[in-house]
């Protein structure tokens, strides 16, 4: 088993127990054996009794995977951490990936530039279209070129 360090409570631990019982937790290993069992058993016993009690006035509140992932990130061995982040990643690159999808549609043609003309202004999107068409004509295919210029080293008569 990885040994980590955990300084802080859970916010269920937080719920369930009082700094009373927290500071009888502390003490336990200081007291005699036969009264550590005891004192143990008791403190377990009024958390089980508190834990009953919470679950009494307790709420479902809806979480999302990212809210749980974050949550358990601070109780988790630093190699564990690593997972998650690659995990964290993976799901940040899969929700943009379906934000691609869904901004191209139910066909699946996705068209950057339609969606780049959507964010700019009415003005901005004229010269958008200016300049696309200035230079569209500049990347006709090399044959296209040489064909209207005559140069087609094909045609060559020598």
């Amino acid at each position: 088993m990885e040994d980590w360090n955990i300084t802080q409570m859970t916010p269920f631990d937080c719920r369930i127990t009082t700094q009373s019982l927290q500071i009888t937790k502390l003490l336990i290993p200081y007291l005699p054996p036969q009264t550590q069992r005891i004192m143990a058993i008791y403190v377990k016993f009024v958390e089980f009794q508190n834990t009953l009690a919470s679950f009494r006035s307790f709420r479902q509140t809806a979480h999302s995977t990212q809210d749980i992932i974050q949550e358990l990130r601070p109780y988790m061995p630093s190699s564990a951490c690593e997972s998650i982040d690659n995990l964290m990643n993976m799901m940040s690159m899969m929700e943009m990936f379906q934000s691609f999808q869904e901004a191209s549609g139910a066909d699946g043609d996705f068209d950057p530039m339609s969606m780049m003309q959507g964010m700019l202004t009415p003005e901005q999107q004229s010269m958008f279209e200016m300049y696309n068409t200035m230079f569209s004509g500049e990347n006709e295919p090399e044959n296209n070129r040489n064909s209207s210029e005559g140069g087609n080293n094909d045609d060559r008569l020598d």
